[in-house]
Protein backbone atom coordinates (compact mmCIF):
# COMPACT_ATOMS: atom_id res chain seq x y z
CA UNK A 1 0.00 0.00 0.00
CA UNK A 2 1.26 3.47 -0.91
CA UNK A 3 2.38 5.69 1.93
CA UNK A 4 -0.14 8.47 2.50
CA UNK A 5 0.79 11.98 3.47
CA UNK A 6 -0.88 14.03 6.14
CA UNK A 7 -2.46 17.48 6.39
CA UNK A 8 -1.78 19.48 9.56
CA UNK A 9 -4.14 22.41 9.98
CA UNK A 10 -2.90 25.12 12.32
CA UNK A 11 -5.54 27.57 13.45
CA UNK A 12 -5.02 30.66 15.52
CA UNK A 13 -6.63 33.72 16.97
CA UNK A 14 -5.15 37.10 16.07
CA UNK A 15 -1.95 37.70 18.03
CA UNK A 16 -1.47 34.05 19.05
CA UNK A 17 1.98 33.78 17.46
CA UNK A 18 1.27 32.16 14.09
CA UNK A 19 4.19 33.75 12.21
CA UNK A 20 6.69 33.08 14.99
CA UNK A 21 5.58 29.44 15.06
CA UNK A 22 5.79 29.11 11.28
CA UNK A 23 9.32 30.51 11.18
CA UNK A 24 10.37 28.11 13.94
CA UNK A 25 8.91 25.09 12.12
CA UNK A 26 10.52 26.12 8.81
CA UNK A 27 13.95 26.28 10.51
CA UNK A 28 13.56 22.90 12.26
CA UNK A 29 15.47 20.34 10.18
CA UNK A 30 13.91 17.47 12.17
CA UNK A 31 10.40 18.30 10.89
CA UNK A 32 9.79 17.24 7.29
CA UNK A 33 6.79 19.38 6.44
CA UNK A 34 5.77 21.60 3.53
CA UNK A 35 3.73 24.77 4.10
CA UNK A 36 0.93 25.39 1.62
CA UNK A 37 0.29 28.84 0.23
CA UNK A 38 -3.07 30.57 0.58
CA UNK A 39 -4.87 32.48 -2.09
CA UNK A 40 -6.24 35.79 -0.82
CA UNK A 41 -8.35 38.62 -2.23
CA UNK A 42 -7.17 41.36 0.14
CA UNK A 43 -4.69 44.08 -0.79
CA UNK A 44 -1.04 43.06 -0.47
CA UNK A 45 0.68 44.82 2.44
CA UNK A 46 3.87 46.76 1.71
CA UNK A 47 6.16 44.15 3.31
CA UNK A 48 4.53 41.13 1.61
CA UNK A 49 5.73 39.38 -1.53
CA UNK A 50 3.31 37.64 -3.88
CA UNK A 51 3.71 33.83 -3.76
CA UNK A 52 5.81 33.99 -0.58
CA UNK A 53 3.05 33.02 1.87
CA UNK A 54 0.03 34.26 -0.04
CA UNK A 55 -0.91 34.55 -3.68
CA UNK A 56 -2.91 37.74 -4.13
CA UNK A 57 -5.75 37.79 -6.63
CA UNK A 58 -8.74 39.99 -7.23
CA UNK A 59 -12.19 39.10 -5.98
CA UNK A 60 -13.23 38.67 -9.63
CA UNK A 61 -10.51 36.06 -10.20
CA UNK A 62 -11.54 34.33 -6.97
CA UNK A 63 -15.15 34.05 -8.15
CA UNK A 64 -14.04 32.48 -11.45
CA UNK A 65 -11.85 29.95 -9.62
CA UNK A 66 -14.58 29.04 -7.14
CA UNK A 67 -16.98 28.42 -10.02
CA UNK A 68 -14.46 25.85 -11.24
CA UNK A 69 -14.53 24.10 -7.83
CA UNK A 70 -10.76 24.32 -7.46
CA UNK A 71 -10.71 24.74 -3.68
CA UNK A 72 -10.49 22.59 -0.59
CA UNK A 73 -12.07 25.45 1.37
CA UNK A 74 -12.57 29.19 1.34
CA UNK A 75 -13.81 31.78 3.79
CA UNK A 76 -14.22 35.49 4.37
CA UNK A 77 -11.80 36.43 7.16
CA UNK A 78 -12.43 39.39 9.49
CA UNK A 79 -15.36 40.32 7.21
CA UNK A 80 -12.95 41.86 4.68
CA UNK A 81 -11.25 39.37 2.35
CA UNK A 82 -11.49 35.86 0.88
CA UNK A 83 -8.82 33.33 1.86
CA UNK A 84 -8.75 29.89 0.28
CA UNK A 85 -6.76 26.70 -0.28
CA UNK A 86 -6.41 24.93 -3.59
CA UNK A 87 -7.59 21.31 -3.44
CA UNK A 88 -4.85 19.94 -5.71
CA UNK A 89 -2.14 21.46 -3.45
CA UNK A 90 -3.45 19.40 -0.52
CA UNK A 91 -4.47 16.13 -2.16
CA UNK A 92 -2.29 15.64 -5.25
CA UNK A 93 0.86 17.43 -4.05
CA UNK A 94 0.46 16.43 -0.39
CA UNK A 95 -1.55 13.47 0.86
CA UNK A 96 -1.44 11.35 -2.31
CA UNK A 97 2.27 12.14 -2.76
CA UNK A 98 3.06 10.88 0.76
CA UNK A 99 4.09 14.34 1.99
CA UNK A 100 3.23 16.04 5.27
CA UNK A 101 1.73 19.42 4.45
CA UNK A 102 0.80 22.22 6.80
CA UNK A 103 -1.79 24.91 6.32
CA UNK A 104 -2.67 27.93 8.43
CA UNK A 105 -6.44 28.21 8.46
CA UNK A 106 -9.31 29.48 10.57
CA UNK A 107 -12.02 27.49 12.36
CA UNK A 108 -14.59 28.08 9.63
CA UNK A 109 -12.13 26.66 7.11
CA UNK A 110 -11.64 23.56 9.28
CA UNK A 111 -15.39 23.06 9.60
CA UNK A 112 -15.81 23.32 5.82
CA UNK A 113 -12.98 20.88 5.15
CA UNK A 114 -14.39 18.29 7.55
CA UNK A 115 -17.92 18.74 6.18
CA UNK A 116 -17.04 18.71 2.46
CA UNK A 117 -14.16 16.20 2.53
CA UNK A 118 -15.04 13.46 5.05
CA UNK A 119 -12.79 11.06 3.11
CA UNK A 120 -9.75 13.14 4.19
CA UNK A 121 -10.55 13.13 7.92
CA UNK A 122 -8.12 10.31 8.81
CA UNK A 123 -5.34 12.29 7.11
CA UNK A 124 -5.97 15.54 9.01
CA UNK A 125 -4.73 16.75 12.40
CA UNK A 126 -5.89 20.16 13.64
CA UNK A 127 -4.04 22.40 16.10
CA UNK A 128 -5.55 25.60 17.50
CA UNK A 129 -3.41 28.40 18.95
CA UNK A 130 -5.40 30.53 21.38
CA UNK A 131 -4.95 33.38 23.81
CA UNK A 132 -7.03 35.50 26.17
CA UNK A 133 -8.68 38.77 25.07
CA UNK A 134 -6.28 40.65 27.37
CA UNK A 135 -3.27 39.09 25.64
CA UNK A 136 -4.80 39.86 22.24
CA UNK A 137 -4.83 43.60 23.08
CA UNK A 138 -1.36 43.45 24.60
CA UNK A 139 0.22 41.71 21.60
CA UNK A 140 -1.46 43.91 19.01
CA UNK A 141 -0.26 47.01 20.86
CA UNK A 142 3.26 45.56 21.25
CA UNK A 143 3.47 44.99 17.49
CA UNK A 144 2.59 48.61 16.87
CA UNK A 145 -0.07 47.37 14.48
CA UNK A 146 -2.19 50.15 13.05
CA UNK A 147 -5.66 48.68 13.01
CA UNK A 148 -8.96 50.46 13.30
CA UNK A 149 -11.30 50.14 16.26
CA UNK A 150 -13.71 48.26 13.98
CA UNK A 151 -11.02 45.74 13.00
CA UNK A 152 -10.03 45.26 16.65
CA UNK A 153 -13.68 44.68 17.58
CA UNK A 154 -13.99 42.15 14.73
CA UNK A 155 -10.90 40.32 16.00
CA UNK A 156 -12.27 40.21 19.54
CA UNK A 157 -15.56 38.79 18.27
CA UNK A 158 -13.66 36.24 16.20
CA UNK A 159 -11.56 35.25 19.23
CA UNK A 160 -14.59 34.47 21.40
CA UNK A 161 -16.30 32.49 18.64
CA UNK A 162 -13.15 30.60 17.57
CA UNK A 163 -12.19 29.52 21.10
CA UNK A 164 -15.70 28.16 21.65
CA UNK A 165 -15.69 26.26 18.35
CA UNK A 166 -12.11 24.99 18.75
CA UNK A 167 -13.25 22.99 21.77
CA UNK A 168 -15.70 21.16 19.52
CA UNK A 169 -13.71 20.72 16.30
CA UNK A 170 -9.95 20.74 17.01
CA UNK A 171 -7.71 17.82 17.90
CA UNK A 172 -5.29 19.97 19.96
CA UNK A 173 -5.69 23.37 21.64
CA UNK A 174 -2.64 25.32 22.84
CA UNK A 175 -3.19 28.48 24.92
CA UNK A 176 -0.24 30.71 24.03
CA UNK A 177 -1.12 33.49 26.50
CA UNK A 178 1.55 32.68 29.08
CA UNK A 179 3.93 30.64 26.94
CA UNK A 180 7.11 31.72 25.20
CA UNK A 181 7.33 31.19 21.42
CA UNK A 182 9.85 28.42 22.13
CA UNK A 183 7.40 26.59 24.39
CA UNK A 184 4.63 26.82 21.78
CA UNK A 185 7.00 25.57 19.08
CA UNK A 186 8.01 22.61 21.26
CA UNK A 187 4.37 21.62 21.84
CA UNK A 188 3.55 21.79 18.14
CA UNK A 189 6.68 19.85 17.18
CA UNK A 190 5.65 17.00 19.50
CA UNK A 191 2.30 16.78 17.70
CA UNK A 192 3.91 16.85 14.24
CA UNK A 193 6.38 14.10 15.16
CA UNK A 194 3.68 11.64 16.35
Amino acid sequence: MDKKGHLYLIMWTAGAGKWTLRKGLEKDKNIDIKFLKSYVSRVMRKWEIDWDIYHFVSEEVFKKMIAGEEFLEYEIVHKTAYYWTKLSDVVEKGIDAGIKVCKEIDIEGLKNILKNNPHLKENITSIFLSLTPEKLHERIEARGAHITDIELKNREESLVKEVREAKEYCDHIIDTSEKTPEQVLEEVEKILKK
